[in-house]
């Protein structure tokens, strides 16, 4: 079990420690450099990945969205300063924040206008990444942790984005979309749908056929991780070319997450 000592730093700012380890909201320009340059690492060098000339030549995952957007960090702090000390990084956009913002960013590949008809504040996740050599379960475990923390400090009734299936042959996804799609599908009333032009129909293996335990363990562990909270998906997967992957949209309701992680590591 992770253990973490948590020192509120003000309303809307925290910070629990793990050891050598915490996880925090980026408190400076720097430190959200750090996020971009370990998301280039993994998004492109280590994903292969089709970066913009603009991102190639920077070595830094960026765009727009960063200046509206929290960035949620998990730092190394027996690491060199200077090094940033960035080891995982989560996105995190609230309907709150995005002021002049025209759409979320899982607006370019699905329709969540149901997810946008919910009552009260709902959440983004996106650009989820960690370091090769800390992708273990403390780490996870502390960036579910400071995810909790944001929702209920932030009041988030709904949290919702992008998660991907590496590589973009469909039929080599087809257990797991299928999987998906009979087990894990959302309500009507909160369901995204893949935009029309991108959609890619998930019911590819009928459920009877389906060998639940199999497709679960081939899931990749971020999209593991949203089950066990109760996840649901949408409707219909897009390819992307550009990060080499196939997307699905994610949407979790927070009773639960703040329920296992909340109660569970907070200090008296």
């Amino acid at each position: 079990m992770l253990m973490a000592n948590e020192n509120k730093i003000s309303e809307n700012e925290f910070e629990i420690r793990a050891g050598n380890l915490a996880v925090r909201i980026a408190n400076s320009q720097a430190e959200i450099a750090a996020a971009q340059k370990l998301r280039f690492q993994v998004f492109y060098t280590e994903m292969g990945g089709i970066p913009s000339p603009e991102v190639a030549a920077l070595q830094s995952d960026f765009d727009n969205f960063d200046n509206y957007c929290d960035h949620l960090l998990v730092l190394d702090y027996d690491l060199p300063v200077e090094s940033g000390q960035v080891v995982g990084t989560y996105r995190l956009l609230r309907r709150s924040q995005k002021f002049d913002l025209p759409k979320f960013y899982s607006e370019a590949e699905f329709d969540i206008s149901a997810i946008k008809n919910e009552p009260g504040e709902i959440l983004e996740l996106g650009r989820s990444c960690v370091n090769i050599q800390y992708r273990n379960r403390s780490v996870m475990q502390l960036l579910w942790r400071g995810i909790a923390e944001y929702v209920n400090l932030h009041g988030i009734k709904l949290m919702f984005g992008c998660a991907s299936l590496f590589g973009t042959d469909v039929q080599a996804h087809k257990l797991s979309l299928s999987y998906l799609y009979h087990y894990h599908l959302a309500p009507t009333e909160m369901r995204a749908l893949a935009l029309q032009d991108l959609y890619v129909d998930m019911n590819m293996i009928a459920k009877e056929e389906i060998d639940v335990k199999e497709a679960f363990s081939g899931l990749p562990a971020l999209i593991k991780g949203y089950l066990r909270l109760g996840g649901y998906v949408g409707d219909g997967a897009v390819i992307d070319n550009i990060c080499k992957t196939v997307d699905v949209t994610i949407l979790v309701k927070t009773d639960l997450i703040k329920e296992k992680y909340v109660n569970r590591y907070s200090v008296s």
